[in-house]
């Protein structure tokens, strides 16, 4: 009978998740019935996982799924590195290294951060239903905290820091060429990085993955492109892109087409698949880079400090001053995908520490199971402060 409630309870809340992800109509009703069967993928982890206890079995029984590496800057004994070099999709923690760009232009004086942008250029990168709701959000956001001027536009600064704190996909794309593929590419050549790709327009990589642009089914399409060398297969995403945003005909071409198939036209499980070919990074050379950024040691002190004041947003705006001293963070979540890098200290230890967390290429069930609760971040986050939870991962993953 308990078990029974729980079913109940799961399936009303994944149904609820599930609506308020995708929308309440019929097309969504029709999207959740055809990925029934996916929606099995998982489940015998969702009972099992209600907990952030439970959660350190989920990580010690499935590292092919999990990077976990902690590490504190005055006890390096107590590190954990589960998975450390293993690479990992980034999603939208790949924005990290256009701030780090940001912030050195800016510190440098070859860029303004109180240029006026026009919102609505930023319009240009969305493609329809693809997040489009986050992008809606940033520009509500915007306009609330009446950053928006009369001739809509608002401040590069405000424009960049509302992106970051809604995951707005079109924003990061807008920054991306204002930015300049150039000045990132010599970003990551002052942080030495090695196992971390170069971070690719999102709204290249999917007009690339979208098998219906190129006349072909999901799966041979996927393995056309899975075959390609990385070089390859960038220079393709950016071609796409740069024929998205300037040439009207192909923009209104891949709009329409987004608009009919309702995004990627594809499965639960081929969306989460797919993302096995966005940039990847390790869990190791990300830490490393928060545990620069942590001792403002990240290309400069005045380039770090630019970076805390735009990544603490979660310590503005979440009420963590509770448990951490200072805090900063980046996230993304997406299906089949929840990681995050993050850098703080708590109250209790005021012990200073450097993160970088991937839950990758989750089973679906489960996926919607931790996401609808933001269970990763809660992880992430009690990970610095909360002792008993360092050891039950310890205990876990030592098995």
């Amino acid at each position: 009978m308990r078990i029974l409630k729980f079913i109940g309870v799961f399936l009303g809340t994944l149904i609820l998740i599930f609506f308020i992800v995708f929308g309440f109509n019929l097309d969504a009703l029709k999207t959740l019935y055809n990925n029934s069967g996916d929606l099995q993928e998982g489940q015998q982890w969702v009972s099992k996982a209600t907990s952030l206890k439970g959660l350190t079995q989920y990580i010690g029984s499935n590292p092919q799924h999990t990077t976990i590496v902690s590490r504190s800057i005055t006890n390096p004994d107590t590190a954990i590195a589960y998975g450390a070099d293993k690479p990992r999709t980034m999603g939208t923690i790949s924005n990290f290294f256009l701030i780090t760009t940001y912030a050195r232009l800016v510190e440098d004086g070859k860029i303004d951060p109180d240029e006026l942008i026009p919102v609505d250029r930023t319009n240009r990168y969305q493609l329809p239903y693809i997040d489009e709701s986050h992008h809606d959000d940033a520009k509500s956001a915007l306009k609330n905290k009446g950053a928006v001027n009369k001739n809509g536009k608002v401040p590069l600064d405000e424009l960049l820091q509302t992106a970051i704190i809604y995951n707005d996909l079109a924003i990061s794309d807008f920054l991306y060429y204002k930015l300049g593929q150039q000045a990132i590419e010599e970003t990551y050549k002052l942080l030495e990085l090695k196992s971390t790709d170069l971070p690719l327009p999102f709204s290249g990589l999917y007009i690339t993955l979208h098998p219906d642009l190129n006349n072909s089914k999901f799966d041979a399409h996927f393995e056309t492109l899975s075959k390609l060398p990385q070089d390859e297969f960038s220079n393709k995403v950016l071609r796409n892109t740069e024929r998205f945003r300037t040439d009207n005909e192909y923009h209104a071409q891949v709009t329409e087409l987004f608009k009919e198939n309702q995004g990627l036209g594809i499965g639960f499980k081929e969306r989460r698949n797919m993302l096995s070919l966005f940039p990847k990074s390790t869990g190791q050379e990300l830490t490393e880079i928060m545990i620069q950024l942590e001792q403002n040691e990240l290309i400069s002190a005045p380039v770090s400090e630019r970076v805390k004041g735009i990544m603490d947003w979660p310590y503005q705006e979440q009420g963590l001053n509770n448990d951490f001293k200072y805090y900063g963070a980046l996230y993304d979540n997406r299906l089949g995908l929840l990681n995050g890098i993050d850098y703080g200290a708590s109250v209790y230890s005021e012990e200073p520490f450097g993160q970088a967390i991937f839950f990758d290429s989750l089973q679906v069930a489960f996926w919607f199971h931790m996401s609808s609760n933001l269970m990763h971040q809660d992880y992430q986050q009690r990970l610095m402060w909360d002792p008993a939870l360092r050891e039950a991962t310890l205990q876990e993953i030592s098995k």
